[in-house]
């Protein structure tokens, strides 16, 4: 990463991982804004790589081709990473060995990793998948929420700290982190 753009304070970036529906996008721009950095959404800059509206591009390519193409994408933003960058990175991509070694290199330049995780019913309803008691939406739900665990465990190994959005705000969240160490040790308290 570089050094301060004003030869300032260094300001760290900030990498957000997260299951769908745990704040990445909301919460990233809300820091970014507070830091005056640059918001960075993988999932938009996915999409516009594929040529697609992001709400439907996992559909419009498959999700193999979407994957894939996520992938390349996340190392390539990892890698250019500048100091003041906050990066909505979410879980899609976590388990390709690229990535994994693309958030490694990032972290060794200084970059600091953010969980975020929410109840699995608060990330059910941002989701749309909070119809009462429904027969036909059971297994949805049930594989949903199978996914969900698995991400959520993925993305805390890897961050440095994490935080819970259930009951809290973009805004909120981004205060809380506002304020983070610009060493590297694990986020105590965070």
């Amino acid at each position: 990463m570089n050094q301060p753009r004003d030869g300032g304070e260094r300001t760290v970036a900030v990498i957000l991982l997260g299951p769908p529906g745990s704040g990445c996008t909301s919460v990233g721009a809300a820091l970014a804004a507070q830091r005056g950095g640059r918001s960075i959404d993988l999932a938009q800059r996915v999409a516009q790589h594929l040529g697609v509206a992001e709400a439907s591009a996992l559909v419009a390519v498959g999700e193999e081709r979407y994957r894939e193409v996520e992938a390349a994408v996340a190392v390539q933003t990892l890698q250019a990473l500048e100091d003041g960058d906050v990066v909505a990175l979410g879980s899609g991509c976590l388990g390709r060995a690229e990535v994994g070694a693309a958030l490694a290199g990032a972290r060794q330049r200084g970059a600091r990793v953010v969980a975020l995780t929410a109840s699995v019913r608060r990330l059910a309803y941002r989701n749309g998948l909070d119809a009462p008691r429904s027969v036909a939406l059971g297994n949805v739900n049930h594989v949903f929420t199978q996914m969900l665990h698995e991400r959520d465990a993925q993305c805390q190994a890897l961050a440095d700290g994490v935080i819970d959005t259930t009951h809290t705000s973009a805004q909120e969240v981004a205060q809380a982190l506002s304020s983070l160490p610009q060493r590297r040790d694990r986020l105590a308290g965070v």
